[in-house]
């Protein structure tokens, strides 16, 4: 067992403990109606308060009287308001000073005249998403589309009418459905979670986008749930439809078109189209013209190497190709897993604004929306564009988030810029060196919806003349600022703090660059050293691994107001705490940095992170730092990082001597097809039986092991399936080789490292092994 204080001074930096004791690390506004004032939410250690800024001079004031307001929400719902602590969520405030909020699960309006709060059942689609489970609502707030069975439903918001849209629904063939293979479906089920319909509104409130999903013929993916629910001693079986490499079937969908008003149901005239782990809509690929008539969505091949922007007429059903890529290798509409398609369709001038890594880097390109054909390129240069913001389509004008854009600075550091769409006039707004993190909509995946939707808030003022963003890096706090957007400043709003406690104890990072195995490619990575570091002692190291190649693992900032993030930034610093130095280093096969950087690790799934990568980094931070000791390395990873730590262990066995690994997918033909077929192309079967993918499994390297492992899988993972640790296990028994197991009943592939008896038991595990 870990010492109860070590264990303590370990989990003060865990990620909720951490967010807990962060006073406002992102400052995110909302605007006020039409107007350039927003507020936002004010974190001090006396509570929160509700802040009201004047964009044109800065200056702020209590966006109401907080003590007043608590009152008349005590009086009115009946139960206890604490001013310092309001239990409002969804807050939306017009030029008058009325509040409309969300409290106790009831909508509430506040009014400052009369200093009192009114129930209020009017809805409000920015506020309230839906009063039943898995509604969309429309634009225009008055009616919702939902499933109900294996169909399409409708509602009236002001009346409760129902009315059924599609009528022959069926078990795997299904109207608006997320595909089962959506990495979270049995979790969201056990949690008792609706999904969103997947459809898409037209802009007049009338007509619906949305897709028929055809996974009958998918394979079946059982999950044996051990310890059930109900507390019952026998089994349950979930099983899901989920297709994995190689797979002759596939998840299909067929987009059609609903005339809410008359009923219609027109079927797209092309198709069906390949899914994966999402539908075209929950990827948000698709788009309808300004006039409701015409909708526009991407489809691509099942290994992600050819893209084709499609119209669909939404009358006819007829639909046109308009422009496609093609690629070597793969695809990507965004270098961000998370970040939405940086592709924009500007119908009334005829255009399209297309993202493409053609010239060997992520840039926007002008082309012409009737024929497809390129006008001019809109940015340039070896440096990439990370998201578009914003379009002025009037200014013709478009805001975005660009990465290397100083060729001195840290690569994966954002800065937003601005150009005008003929490609002149590129203008830096974001002066601060760092990285500018602003308050912008990120792609919502299906287990995002286990959490309560985040109030996201908009960087950018109604009128376009103001924006806030935050910037920070991993060895400073983040600053928020207010600016024009000619990019000069209006005044500086927060600086994040931390609790005294904390800050007591807190240490920075360091980060660091290093060369990479080929003695070239110029790699990042940072140190956390224990709080109570002493520079003439020896310490082991832990190499905390993410491979990705959909996402690397190194964080731009320490102090991220969101728990996945705050988890890279703040895990490595609670296992340093046990006297470690840990690592994290992104090798060359990532995204983020040019084309061939990412590209090095197609087709290599077998070396993942590009792990000689990892070891040129390790010796050369002990060239450099006489206090890491490589006689002692660890490495430590979860899901793609469990099969990178086992197969660092099997690797480089004169290097690494410890691993934690979990959930990981340690043969790459149990898994999803969409993931590995992009970045390790086709499954090819030989005439002996081997495949191309068996490189990447590491079941057949078992007898190699040397180190100490410890493997830990939840037993109701409905990403990564725990048969794949489970085969890993037989191997290694088969081997006569010793190694350490946690299965963690109905722990699925999100919750494990929150897991508090696997965190206890991962830190002992290193410290036995590398420490005592």
């Amino acid at each position: 067992m870990l010492p109860r204080d070590l264990q303590a001074r370990a989990e003060r930096f865990l990620p909720a403990n951490v967010r807990a004791r962060i006073r406002n690390p992102q400052i995110r506004p909302h605007w006020i109606g039409d107007t350039d004032r927003f507020w936002y939410r004010h974190e001090s250690p006396e509570g929160i308060t509700f802040t009201q800024v004047d964009a044109a001079d800065g200056s702020t004031a209590p966006a109401f009287d907080h003590a007043r307001l608590a009152a008349a929400l005590t009086f009115a719902s009946g139960q206890p308001a604490d001013p310092a602590n309001l239990p409002i969520e969804r807050l939306a405030l017009d030029a008058s000073g009325a509040a409309r909020f969300t409290a106790g699960g009831a909508n509430w309006t506040y009014s400052p005249a009369t200093g009192t709060c009114s129930p209020d059942p009017a809805p409000d689609p920015a506020r309230d998403p839906g009063s039943q489970p898995g509604e969309v609502r429309s634009p225009d707030g008055t009616r919702a589309a939902f499933r109900r069975g294996h169909d399409l439903w409708l509602r009236d918001t002001i009346s409760g009418f129902e009315k059924q849209l599609t009528f022959d629904g069926a078990r795997h063939h299904e109207y608006a459905k997320s595909a089962d293979m959506n990495l979270t479906t049995v979790t969201l089920a056990r949690k008792g979670i609706t999904l969103p319909a997947v459809v898409l509104w037209s802009p007049d409130s009338r007509r619906l986008l949305t897709s028929r999903l055809d996974e009958r013929a998918v394979a079946d993916f059982p999950l044996v749930q051990h310890v059930p629910d109900s507390g019952a001693a026998r089994p349950v079986l979930h099983t899901l439809k989920v297709a994995n490499s190689g797979d002759p079937d596939l998840p299909m969908e067929q987009h059609i078109i609903i005339d809410t008003i008359t009923g219609s149901i027109i079927p797209a005239q092309s198709g069906p189209h390949v899914t994966g782990v999402m539908t075209c809509i929950e990827k948000e690929e698709a788009w309808w013209s300004a006039d409701s008539t015409r909708v526009f969505f991407l489809d691509r091949d099942r290994l992600w190497r050819r893209q084709t922007l499609h119209e669909l007429d939404t009358r006819t059903g007829a639909v046109r190709p308009i422009l496609t890529e093609t690629a070597d290798t793969f695809i990507d509409v965004n270098l961000s897993v998370t970040g939405l398609p940086n592709i924009r369709v500007l119908d009334r001038s005829n255009e399209i604004v297309w993202f493409s890594q053609r010239d060997g880097w992520a840039h926007l390109y002008l082309h012409d929306l009737r024929t497809g054909a390129l006008k001019h390129r809109i940015t340039q240069g070896e440096w990439v564009v990370r998201d578009i913001v914003h379009i002025d389509e009037a200014a013709r004008r478009i805001h975005f988030l660009a990465a290397g854009i100083d060729p001195e600075a840290d690569p994966y550091l954002r800065t937003l810029c601005s150009i005008n769409l003929d490609g002149t006039g590129l203008t830096v707004l974001t002066p601060e060196p760092g990285d500018h993190a602003l308050a912008m909509k990120q792609k919502r995946v299906p287990r995002d919806h286990i959490r309560p939707e985040a109030e996201t808030g908009a960087w950018l003022s109604p009128s376009g003349r103001f924006f806030v963003h935050t910037h920070s890096t991993l060895e400073r706090a983040p600053v928020s600022t207010l600016r024009r957007t000619d990019g000069t400043l209006v005044a500086p709003l927060a600086e994040a703090t931390l609790d005294p406690a904390l800050q007591a104890a807190w240490r920075w990072p360091t980060s660091f660059r290093a060369p990479a195995a080929d003695g070239e490619t110029e790699l990042f990575g940072a140190l956390w050293l224990p709080t109570d570091f002493d520079p003439s002692r020896k310490y082991p190291i832990i190499d905390y691994i993410y491979p990705g190649p959909q996402r690397g693992n190194l964080p731009t900032a320490m102090l991220a107001d969101t728990l996945p993030e705050l988890s890279r930034s703040c895990l490595p610093q609670a296992f340093a705490e046990l006297g470690f130095v840990v690592v994290i280093v992104d090798g060359r096969g990532t995204p983020l940095r040019s084309k061939a950087f990412h590209d090095a690790s197609y087709g290599k799934l077998s070396d993942p992170g590009m792990l000689a990568d990892h070891v040129a980094v390790l010796h050369e931070l002990a060239r450099r730092h006489s206090y890491i000791d490589l006689a002692r390395v660890g490495i430590m990873g979860h899901s793609g990082g469990g099969y990178a730590s086992v197969r660092a262990l099997l690797e480089y066995p004169q290097v690494f001597h410890a691993a934690v690994a979990t959930s990981g997918n340690h043969d790459q033909k149990g898994y999803s097809f969409s993931w590995c077929e992009k970045y390790q192309g086709p499954l090819e079967r030989h005439p002996d039986g081997t495949t191309t993918y068996d490189a990447a499994a590491n079941a057949p390297l078992a007898h190699r092991l040397q180190g100490k492992l410890l493997l830990a899988h939840g037993d109701m993972d409905d990403n990564v399936h725990p048969a794949l640790t489970m085969q890993l296990i037989a191997a290694l028994i088969a081997a006569d080789k010793d190694f350490d197991v946690v299965v963690l009943p109905n722990d699925d592939h999100t919750t494990v490292w929150n897991n508090r008896y696997f965190l206890r038991r991962a830190m002992e595990f290193m410290v036995r092994s590398l420490i005592e």
